[in-house]
């Protein structure tokens, strides 16, 4: 579990900062952490401590529900796998609900595809 919630938090993150338009060393500076430390936490080798995550969150302008999934994890499931599923959540949540509507009827047009 503890390598699953890695690899989801770790695509959040990446893709929140980047939408942001922030370096990993540019948000280290607003959270008074290292340009390591944020990216390790990007590469899902470590974890960071609530008050880290507290201040990432305000720093991006995320809610600190973003970082968390909102079911389990399914142990079957690769950790690209979860960093893309993250990215790609982050990215819909942006979009206006018609190009949302769009983006839907494309995802479903690639799940049809064998």
């Amino acid at each position: 579990m503890d390598n699953t919630f890695k690899a989801y938090l770790s695509g959040q993150l990446r893709s929140a900062r980047r939408k942001a338009g922030l370096t990993q060393d540019q948000l280290a500076e607003q959270i008074g952490r290292t340009g390591e430390a944020v990216s390790n936490i990007e590469r899902g080798k470590s974890l960071p401590a609530l008050d880290t995550l507290l201040a990432i969150s305000k720093a991006l302008g995320v809610p600190l529900r973003e970082f968390f999934p909102v079911g389990s994890f399914d142990d079957d499931v690769s950790p690209n796998r979860l960093k893309f599923e993250a990215e790609a959540m982050t990215s819909l949540r942006g979009l206006s609900d018609s190009q949302l509507q769009v983006a839907l009827a494309q995802i479903k047009a690639l799940g049809e595809l064998k």
